[in-house]
C-alpha cells in the first residue's frame, strides 16, 4: 500500500524508481497510469486528478511499458508497433487493417530509429528480449506520450543490451519526454538515473537528483 507518495518527472530526464519487491514501485506506476485505483486520496497526473472510477478513458499521454511488455507474440512487429495509435486512430483500422499511410510511416521510423527496421514483417515470438524491448519503447511512442512508465524494462536483459536500451531511451527524453522507470539494478541507477526515487513499505525514503546518491546508500535505505 503506498502512503502519500508524490513525485516530480521532469520533461527530458530519466526518473528511476527503487525498491525492494513488494514496496508499491509497480503499483506506483499501475496508479500513475490509471490501471489501479487508490484506497483512498487521490491521483493527480499531468496536473489534474484522474477521473472518477467508471469515467475513467486512459490519458494516451501517459505510455506504459509492463513489465512482460504487453506485446502479442502472434502479431508482426509493426501491427505490434501500430497498437499505440489506437487512442487516436481507432480501433476500426485495427481490425480491418486499413491504417491511414502517415501512421504507418510513423511506425517505420520509430522502429528505424530503434534499430530494427529490419524486423518489421516478423512475428514478435522469433525475436530476442532486446528487440522486443525496442518493439514495446515504438508502440509506447505512438501514442505520442508526454510521460513513459516503464516497469522493469531492463531487468531481463544482458548488460550490454541494458545499456543499448538505456542509451535509446536517453535519445527518446532528450527529444521532450519524460521516463519514470521502476529498477532494482544499482548499476543501471548510478549510470542513467537523471533523479532518484527509493520506496520502502509503500513510503518515499528519498527523493533526490541521482548525483546526490551512491548505489551503497540506496540499498540502505530500501532495507532500513
Amino acid at each position: 500500500m503506498l502512503r502519500g507518495v508524490s513525485l516530480s518527472a521532469p520533461v527530458g530526464r530519466i526518473t528511476m524508481v527503487v525498491g525492494l519487491s513488494g514496496g508499491g514501485k509497480t503499483t506506483l506506476l499501475r496508479l500513475l497510469k490509471g490501471l489501479a485505483e487508490p484506497q483512498r486520496g487521490t491521483v493527480h497526473v499531468l496536473g489534474r486528478p484522474l477521473a472518477a472510477p467508471g469515467r475513467r478513458r486512459l490519458d494516451r499521454r501517459i505510455a506504459y511499458i509492463p513489465q512482460q511488455l504487453g506485446l502479442v507474440r502472434s502479431m508482426t512487429v509493426l501491427d505490434n508497433v501500430l497498437t499505440g495509435a489506437l487512442g487516436r486512430v481507432g480501433t476500426l483500422a485495427s481490425v480491418v487493417k486499413l491504417w491511414p499511410r502517415y501512421t504507418v510511416a510513423q511506425a517505420r521510423e520509430l522502429l528505424a530509429m530503434l534499430g530494427i527496421a529490419h524486423k518489421t514483417g516478423e512475428k514478435v515470438y522469433a525475436l530476442s528480449g532486446g528487440e522486443r524491448q525496442r518493439v514495446a519503447i515504438a508502440r509506447a511512442l505512438m501514442q505520442e506520450p508526454a510521460v513513459i512508465l516503464a516497469d522493469e524494462f531492463v531487468s531481463q536483459l544482458d548488460p550490454v543490451t541494458t545499456v543499448e536500451i538505456m542509451e535509446a531511451m536517453g535519445r527518446i527524453t532528450d527529444g521532450g519526454v519524460a521516463l519514470v522507470m521502476t529498477t532494482h539494478e544499482m548499476d543501471v541507477v548510478e549510470r542513467f538515473a537523471d533523479r532518484v526515487i527509493v520506496l520502502r513499505d509503500g513510503e518515499k525514503a528519498l527523493d533526490c537528483p541521482a548525483a546526490e546518491a551512491s548505489g551503497a546508500d540506496l540499498g540502505a535505505l530500501m532495507k532500513a
